[in-house]
């Protein structure tokens, strides 16, 4: 039976209760993770806060594509991230079963679980994303740890190939429709009615068909790097890419700091 410690991404990214809320955002959105461990100074689990605590505390928008804007920033200073957190949060062992620990995040609808030692500090985290993969790989060996993050690029660019099928068939379907209205003064012209409803059609799908060809690109742009193995790892530090921002925006290069966003420096506990 695969166990937790077989699966968990270990040594986690954490904050300390007293730091900011905003700080966490700020490394949310840069490493693309939607849940940090909180922890106090002894390393011990205290707390969990979410992407979806920010959402609810703070007065603006909150999203891990787009960094707040100054003013948004100011109106959240004085937020911590442990007034927003959840206390006592449900962990897990490193020696708790696969099945064990996606029956807890089932049961108390979470997205993830900290992994605790005996006197309780945080050795690892344990998500939905990771049950999902463990199911996807199948079967009952423990996997490496190294190939979580190729296995996870690898999913993404399954994706990607998908979605750039479903694309090129709409872009087709709207230029397939664009050529049956210009030749149809050639034959039996349409009534006057039918010509308006083609024509308010092909206006409302064609901002859209110019969205779906950026996309497109921002794709090819993807697989091609994918295929030359640079997928993945911003091309300015050399650091990797969450996939998380590789999925919202597949063409890019860059890392949120290195694109000019916010960049937070990776949080450790408050000491």
């Amino acid at each position: 039976m695969r166990r937790v410690a077989e699966l968990m991404t270990e040594d986690p990214l954490r904050i300390g209760p007293g730091a900011s809320a905003l700080a966490a955002l700020d490394l949310m959105i840069d490493r693309g993770v939607r849940h940090l461990p909180v922890v106090d100074r002894h390393q011990r689990v205290c707390g969990i806060v979410s992407i979806d605590d920010l959402r609810a505390a703070f007065p603006f928008p909150v999203s891990l594509r787009v960094p707040p804007g100054i003013a948004e920033r100011d109106a959240a200073l004085d937020c911590a991230v442990g007034e927003v957190m959840t206390h006592g949060p449900v962990t897990a062992a490193p020696e708790t079963t696969l099945a064990d620990a996606a029956a807890l995040l089932a049961r108390f609808r979470i997205g993830c679980l900290p992994v605790v030692d005996a006197q309780g500090a945080l050795v690892g985290i344990f998500s939905e994303t990771d049950a999902l993969r463990a199911l996807v790989t199948g079967g009952g060996e423990p996997r490496e740890k190294a190939p979580g993050r190729m296995l996870d690029l690898e999913l993404l660019a399954a994706e990607l190939r998908a979605e750039r099928a479903r694309i090129a068939a709409q872009l087709d379907r709207l230029q397939a429709a664009e050529r049956d209205l210009a030749s149809s003064t050639g034959g039996a012209p349409p009534g006057r009615a039918e010509r308006a409803a083609q024509l308010s059609e092909l206006s409302v799908e064609e901002p859209l068909a110019a969205l779906a060809s950026q996309r497109l690109e921002a794709i090819d742009h993807a697989l091609a790097r994918a295929a030359s193995g640079r997928f993945g790892h911003c091309e300015k530090c050399g650091h990797e890419i969450p996939v998380a921002r590789l999925r919202a925006l597949p063409g890019t290069a860059l890392c949120v700091g290195c694109s000019g966003g916010a960049a937070a420096r990776p949080l450790r506990a408050a000491r």
